[in-house]
C-alpha cells in the first residue's frame, strides 16, 4: 500500500466520521471517500499514514506525561473505521514493525508502554470516537478512541443514561475501560466493565494474519468468550487492538448533585496535634465511606504542606427536585464526631487525577450534568510519576505518621536548592458500594473488597520533555514515601505478606514498573490477583506471537 501524508491545506478533517456524516447527509461509503481525498489518500482505503514528514506527526509521537516520547517512530496509522483499524495492523505486519508498534488512544498511559525508543509503529485509533445505540446489535456503545468526555457527552444527551467512568475528560476509552474502569458514581453503578457485554477487537493469529472479531458475553465459543473476559479488566496492550466497547444496558443519569469542598489549613493540622488531627481526618473519611451510603462517592487529596490544604472532594448525587435531600447533615455531623469540624474555605486548584479543576465553593447544588463539567478536568499537560494501593480498611497508626512526615517533608536537590512538592499528594478514593457486590472471577478485576484505592501522585514541569535532574527528585520522594507506607509487606501493597488481610494490590491503569523490582510475576500477581492464570491462557490464546506487549504486559506462560 502507498504511504500518504495528511498535508493538504483546509482538508476536513477536524472532526469524525460521524460529524462528517452529519454536516454531509451523506452514505457513510460515500462521506468516507470524501474524507480519505480531502486527506490526500486514495480510495478504498479506511486508512491515513503519517510520517516524520507530516504537520501532525511530532504530536502524535508523545502522550500526556511529558516524560515520554518515541523518538525513533517512523509511522503513525490512523484508522478511520474499525475495517481501517484491521487495515493498520495488517500494514504493520507487512512493514516489518509487528515486535515494535503500539497503540496510541487518549495517550494518558502512566509509564512509556507506547511512548519508548523501540516504539517504530504507533497505530493512533483516536478518530474511533463515535458513541451511540446500535439497533442492528441492540446494544449502546462506544468506540475506543473516544474519550470520558465523549462518553459522558453523547451517553447523556442522546439517551439520559450513563456509565460509572473516570471523570479525567481526555483519558481514551480504549485504555480506561479494559483496565476495569471506575470513577465518581461507581459506589452507586459499580465498575465500567460491571456493564460491559461485548467487545470488538483486532487480533494476530499466529500467522500473523490480523481479524476483526465480534465477542461478547453470550458468544458460544469458550475462547471468545475468554477474550471478551480478559476485557473486562485485563488491562490495555495485552491481546489485541480494541475498536469498540458495547453495553446491553446503561444506568439512568441522575438528575442533581451535590458538591461539598471540605478543606483544612495544613497550619492548622499541624497546630493541632500533626499526625494526630491527620488521623482524625482520616477516620472521618473512613466514616464516610462506610456510611454514607452509595450515593456519595468521596476523594480525599492530601496534598503536600507546602500546598497549603488538604481537601475532600464529595459528590452526593440524587433524583427529584434540586434541594430535596442533602448529604450536608451526615457530612457535618461526621465532622464534629471526629473532632474535626475547624474547616475552611477552600483555596487554590484541586491538584492531581482523576479530578483537576478549579477551587470551587465550599456548597453547590447542582444538576448532575454541571458537576461532570466542573469536576471534567485532566489537568495541565505535565510530567508526573504514580503508584497506587487497595485498602480493605483504614489506615494504621504507623501508616497515618508515615504519611505525615512525607507530606511536611522538605528536600533539597544536589545543589542544596528546595524541590518544588507542591503538585505532590495522596489521593484515597471511596471504594466499595456496587463494586463490592461483584465476584472477584467475574471479571478480571480482582480487588473486590476494597474499601479505599489510593494514588500516590507527584507532578513537576521542565522546559525540555524527557527525564530530568528535577524529576529524579520527585521519583524519589515518592519512591521513599510508598517504600515506607508498606514496610510491613516488603515496600509493597502485597496481601501476600499482610497478616492483617488490608491491602489488596494495585491498579493495572495506574501502572508502576517499580513494582518489577519485586520480580514481575510480584507485579503482575498485585495487578491481577488470582485472575492471572486466566488471564495468561487468554493471552496464549489470543495472542501466540505476543505481539501485542508493554513493560508489563501479560505473558505467554
Amino acid at each position: 500500500m502507498e504511504r500518504r501524508n495528511f498535508l493538504k491545506a483546509g482538508a476536513a478533517t477536524a472532526g469524525t466520521m460521524a460529524g462528517l456524516l452529519a454536516l454531509s447527509g451523506k452514505s457513510e461509503a460515500a462521506a468516507r471517500t470524501e474524507f480519505v481525498a480531502a486527506a490526500g489518500g486514495s480510495a478504498g482505503t479506511d486508512l491515513l499514514i503519517f510520517d516524520p514528514s507530516s504537520p501532525q506527526f511530532r504530536g502524535l509521537t508523545q502522550g500526556f506525561n511529558r516524560r515520554w516520547t518515541a523518538p525513533n517512530a517512523a509511522v503513525v496509522f490512523v484508522p478511520l473505521t474499525e475495517t481501517g483499524a484491521a487495515e493498520a495492523l495488517s500494514n504493520v505486519v507487512s512493514g516489518g514493525w509487528a515486535q515494535n508498534f503500539r497503540v496510541r488512544g487518549g495517550g494518558h498511559c502512566y509509564e512509556d508502554f507506547v511512548f519508548n525508543a523501540d516504539t517504530r509503529a504507533i497505530i493512533d485509533v483516536s478518530l474511533l470516537n463515535r458513541v451511540g445505540y446500535d439497533a442492528a446489535r441492540g446494544c449502546y456503545f462506544a468506540q475506543a478512541g473516544g474519550t470520558n468526555w465523549d462518553l459522558y457527552r453523547h451517553l447523556y444527551w442522546q439517551f439520559g443514561k450513563t456509565l460509572p467512568a473516570g471523570s479525567c475528560y481526555s483519558v481514551g476509552l480504549g485504555g480506561h475501560i479494559c483496565g476495569g474502569g471506575y470513577g465518581l458514581m461507581s459506589r452507586a453503578f459499580g465498575l465500567t466493565v460491571d456493564w460491559l457485554t461485548g467487545v470488538d477487537v483486532v487480533t494476530i493469529d499466529q500467522n500473523d494474519s490480523a481479524q476483526l472479531r465480534h465477542v461478547t458475553n453470550q458468544s458460544s465459543n469458550a475462547n471468545d468468550q475468554l477474550l471478551y473476559w480478559a476485557h473486562t479488566g485485563g488491562g490495555g496492550g495485552n491481546f489485541g487492538l480494541i475498536t469498540r466497547y458495547e453495553f446491553a444496558e446503561l444506568p439512568t443519569a441522575p438528575q442533581n448533585a451535590e458538591l461539598i469542598v471540605l478543606a483544612w489549613n495544613w497550619s492548622d493540622i499541624i497546630a493541632g496535634g500533626g499526625a494526630s488531627y491527620l488521623g482524625g481526618i482520616l477516620d472521618y473519611f473512613q466514616d464516610l465511606t462506610l456510611n454514607g451510603g452509595n450515593s456519595i462517592f468521596g476523594l480525599l487529596k492530601l496534598n503536600h504542606s507546602s500546598a497549603g490544604q488538604v481537601k475532600i472532594i464529595i459528590q452526593a448525587n440524587y433524583d427529584g427536585p434540586i434541594g430535596s435531600t442533602s448529604a450536608l447533615p451526615l457530612v457535618n455531623s461526621l465532622l464534629a464526631k471526629h473532632g474535626v469540624a475547624n474547616v475552611v474555605e477552600p483555596r487554590g486548584a484541586i491538584i492531581g487525577h482523576p479530578v483537576s479543576a478549579p477551587a470551587s465553593s465550599a456548597y453547590v447544588d447542582y444538576r448532575w450534568w454541571q458537576v461532570v463539567q466542573d469536576l471534567n478536568g485532566s489537568g495541565d499537560n505535565q510530567k508526573g510519576k504514580y503508584k497506587s494501593a487497595y485498602m480493605r480498611a483504614g489506615f494504621p497508626a504507623n501508616q497515618v505518621q508515615t504519611i505525615y512526615k512525607y507530606l511536611t517533608q522538605s528536600r533539597t536537590d544536589s545543589s542544596g536548592n528546595p524541590v518544588d512538592l507542591s503538585s505532590s499528594l495522596l489521593q484515597v478514593d471511596t471504594y466499595a458500594g456496587q463494586i463490592n457486590t461483584v465476584a472477584p472471577t467475574a471479571t478480571a478485576v480482582w480487588q473486590r473488597s476494597s474499601i479505599f484505592k489510593l494514588q500516590y501522585q507527584t507532578y513537576w514541569q521542565d522546559q525540555t520533555e524527557g527525564p530530568s535532574a528535577n524529576g529524579d527528585n520527585h521519583i524519589a520522594w515518592i519512591r521513599d514515601f510508598y517504600t515506607e507506607m508498606y514496610a510491613a509487606y516488603g515496600g509493597i501493597p502485597d496481601p501476600a505478606q499482610d497478616q492483617t488481610n488490608n491491602v489488596d494490590g494495585c491498579y493495572i491503569n495506574y501502572p508502576d514498573v517499580d513494582l518489577d523490582a519485586h520480580g514481575p510475576a510480584t507485579a503482575l500477581r498485585l495487578y491481577y490477583g488470582g485472575n492471572l492464570p486466566r488471564l495468561i491462557q487468554a493471552k496464549r490464546t489470543w495472542d501466540p506471537n505476543n505481539r501485542f506487549h508493554h513493560a508489563q504486559s501479560i505473558p505467554l506462560a
